[in-house]
């Protein structure tokens, strides 16, 4: 057998993964049959019911399942000018390969930057390792990566495209464009969540950071795919409800006790006496006795009056003595003005006034020298300017004590009018004597202002103290205290029925919510249970020799406890101990793949593809021969595509016989980088039968047996990823096509999935071959099949047959399905 032979069914290992089959049910399906059985009363089922919503709640996105078709990466870490990574977009297992720096992880960590935005081998690093994300040889634009995709359900295919608009690796915009569907931008597909339960990448870097988290985070991590999200958001809501009531509930009772002391203060009030015997009678309290009280308030036609007497009743009025002060400091300031006409500092001032209006003159008249007011002529020239401008200034100085006089009247004005405030709301009673005061703040003279500022003043605080009260009088009349103290009555009284209303709710609650948490536990233990089976059968293929058994994976606390953990039981040469205690670097990296893979390839995640990065290193070749196995298993049922440097791992599927598609990265100058297919399941047969063909003295068997086989085996690959690439575009369910293709034990079953999507339509095979390959195709067939029988058939031209074998198979590996 070859490298890329299809090993014989009957000898398959036990899958890493279960089938579909063995999944767990449908979480809605068996919650209902739980809750049918219950032994509860139908309110608390159907608050269970209300509870769990409408429809099994998924945490897959609304797109289909997804594969990766190709990967473009331009300008980004090692990578320069684009460079190509162009996939089967199927189930199986993709090696790329090449020498460190080749820029293998580049276009690793592109995919997985495409996606998510994020470099989860960067979190944590200093600025000098994280700056050089740009490529630094190709600068001639911003970085680009772009993913083309597969998605189920859709003919055409989509793309994923990741830019950057500024300089920092956070500033990037991620888009999918998706046939049918226009463009989106990433964070409304709804990958978000599932990226996080079921992130199908893992670097070197992630399997140090999978053992070395948190437990709570190690534990999250293996909570959110047990597919139990539905019933802890179920039990989410009904804890909001309860706690709310239960709040409400202890807010009545422990408002109780001040409502009665309120009401004991008041014992010479009968309507107080009444409401102590309603809120203290035992069991319920009488809320009709309380709503006769209540409805005793003052009518609403009262509540006007009553916020006007309170606006009275605090009314503020102007300050008299601040007030008498700044009239004060005004009326000084008159009389020193007053004190300074017909002085020389007056005189001087005055003086200086007309002198610069008649310099003023001159300016705008500069070509006549008469005087406007006496009419002499020749007086008005620039010498004159020139001596007025200098006695203006003389005359100034002389002036400046007039000059501070007129200031400081002004600013004592000021003072005055500052002191005028007008509230929000003026009561009606004082609306005359406060406009007076208000009036004061348009008094433009200062000797009117003087004069009638603390005479308004004065009244408005009179008016003031008055309404005030009259305003304290008349609120206490109206027994202000029990009218208070019944408005708490009545809100009290309203929560109490509503608390008193719930009671029955409350109880139903509890049980639902108990019911729900027992379950949830229930389920969780079970469900963890498959996934700790395929967690240790992947280990066990990895650890080889080595001594550790991993005898337990299993999950201690619950999704709100504080303490929660992920414990993983193991024993080395039979005696008990802790994993990570005891573990050599290889065996933790193998244990925490052994953690990841399950959670990547759970049945719920939307990626259908699953990216690793050097998962190699620090691996022995036994468990590097353990992890091609498990590969080789994962890859029935998922995209697998892993990148290395380590060519034992290649090595290790050619050794085993393991068919694998591999890709080498070579990397030039200037950051140029080429991605180049090896070979794939396909070629490698055709190879195989290539190098069978040039062999010289070729014995008989080989010609007759041999070379038709290697090229049968060419052909079923060919048809097997027409089938499922045919199946994914449908949107069919891929348990189907599993089983369809466990059930197609015939060539001609497997070509009719491929040409048809139905394995019996076998009768159908030969003339579509005719129509899509041409002539020779059926012949090339039946030849193919021959190989197998015990007389074989007889190739004449071995190298012909090859070719047209190659022809047809490359017709036929891609479904003709309208794009």
């Amino acid at each position: 057998m070859t490298e890329t032979a299809q090993p014989d069914p009957s000898t398959n290992p036990t899958p890493a993964h279960p089938a579909a089959a063995d999944q767990p049910a449908p979480l809605a399906e068996l919650v209902r049959a739980r809750l049918a059985a219950a032994e509860l009363a139908e309110p608390v089922k159907a608050l269970v019911e209300e509870a769990l919503g409408d429809g099994e709640t998924r945490v897959a996105s609304p797109v289909g399942r997804v594969y990766l078709e190709s990967v473009s990466v331009s300008r980004f870490r090692g990578i320069g000018p684009r460079a190509w990574l162009r996939l089967s977009p199927r189930p199986g297992v993709n090696l790329v390969v090449g020498r460190n720096g080749s820029g293998k992880s580049s276009i690793a960590e592109g995919i997985e930057t495409a996606f998510t935005g994020t470099n989860l081998r960067w979190e944590g690093k200093d600025a000098a390792r994280t700056q050089n994300w740009r490529n630094l040889h190709d600068t001639d634009g911003g970085p680009e990566i772009e993913v083309k995709l597969a998605v189920a359900g859709d003919t055409g295919r989509s793309t994923l495209v990741r830019t950057w608009e500024g300089e920092d690796f956070d500033d990037s915009r991620g888009e999918l464009r998706r046939p049918g569907h226009g463009r989106a931008s990433l964070d409304q597909v709804g990958w978000e969540q599932p990226l996080a339960n079921f992130r199908p990448f893992l670097s070197y870097a992630d399997l140090d950071r999978m053992l070395s988290g948190k437990p709570a985070h190690m534990y999250d991590a293996i909570a959110t795919i047990l597919g139990l999200g539905r019933l802890s958001t179920a039990e989410g809501r009904l804890r909001q409800e309860l706690r709310g009531l239960e709040a409400a509930a202890k807010a009545v009772k422990e408002e109780l006790p001040g409502l009665k002391d309120a009401l004991y203060e008041l014992e010479d009030d009968d309507r107080a006496v009444q409401a102590l015997l309603a809120v203290d009678t035992p069991g319920t309290p009488d809320f009709v006795t309380l709503d006769a009280l209540v409805a005793g308030l003052p009518a609403r036609a009262d509540d006007g009056l009553i916020a006007e007497l309170r606006v009275e009743a605090a009314v503020q009025s102007p300050d008299i003595d601040r007030t008498g002060a700044a009239v004060d400091r005004l009326r000084e300031a008159l009389a020193s003005v007053d004190d300074l006409r017909g002085t020389s500092a007056e005189d001087a001032l005055q003086r200086a006034a007309l002198l610069e209006r008649a310099v003023d003159h001159h300016d705008r008249h500069p070509d006549v020298d008469s005087c406007p007011v006496c009419g002499t002529t020749g007086k008005l020239d620039a010498a004159w300017a020139a001596e007025a401008l200098a006695e203006i200034t003389a005359l100034r100085q002389e002036a400046e004590t007039a000059t501070a006089a007129r200031a400081e009247l002004r600013s004592a004005a000021r003072a005055v009018q500052d002191l005028v405030h007008t509230p929000e709301r003026i009561p009606a009673s004082l609306t005359d004597p406060w406009n007076a005061w208000t009036a004061c703040r348009t008094v433009g003279d200062p000797a009117k202002l003087a004069r009638r500022a603390l005479d308004a003043a004065m009244v408005l605080a009179d008016a003031c103290a008055a309404v005030r009260e009259r305003a304290a009088g008349e609120l206490e009349k109206r027994d202000e205290r029990w009218s208070a103290l019944v408005a708490r009555l009545a809100g009290w009284a309203k929560r109490a029925r509503a608390a008193e209303a719930a009671k029955e709710r409350l109880r139903d609650l509890r049980k639902a919510s108990a019911w729900l948490k027992t379950l949830a536990a229930e389920l969780r233990e079970q469900r963890m249970e498959g996934f700790a089976d395929q967690s240790q059968r992947i280990w066990e293929k990895l650890r080889q020799e080595s001594n550790i058994d991993l005898k337990a994976v299993s999950l201690k606390g619950s999704e709100k406890a504080t303490v929660r953990k992920l414990v993983m039981d193991v024993t080395v040469d039979g005696r008990e101990a802790s994993a990570l205690g005891v573990m050599s670097q290889g065996e933790q990296h193998s244990l925490a793949l052994s953690l990841f893979l399950p959670r990547a390839a759970t049945t719920d995640s939307p990626f259908g593809f699953i990216v690793i990065d050097d998962p190699v290193q620090s691996m022995d070749p036994a468990k590097v021969h353990g992890l091609a196995r498990v590969l080789h298993e994962l890859g029935e049922h998922r995209q697998v595509v892993v990148f290395t440097h380590d060519t034992r791992l290649q090595r290790a599927f050619a050794g085993q016989e393991l068919p694998v598609t591999v890709f080498e990265v070579e990397r030039g100058t200037s950051s140029r980088v080429s991605v180049r297919p090896v070979t794939d399941p396909v070629r490698q047969a055709l190879d195989d039968a290539r190098a069978i063909a040039a062999t010289g003295d070729l014995p008989e068997a080989a010609r007759t047996h041999v070379l038709p086989s290697l090229c049968r085996i060419a052909l079923e690959n060919a048809f097997l990823e027409a089938a499922w690439v045919r199946h994914h575009r449908a949107g069919g369910p891929e348990h189907a096509l599993q089983a369809a293709v466990a059930g197609a034990d015939k060539l001609m079953k497997v070509a009719a999935l491929a040409l048809f999507g139905d394995a019996g339509r076998t009768g159908d095979v030969y003339r579509e071959l005719l129509s899509r390959c041409g002539p020779r195709a059926v012949d090339l067939l039946k030849q193919c099949q021959d190989g197998a029988h015990a007389a074989g058939v007889r190739i004449t031209d071995p190298h012909r047959f090859v070719d047209a074998v190659e022809t047809m198979a490359q017709k036929v590996r891609r479904p003709e399905v309208a794009a």
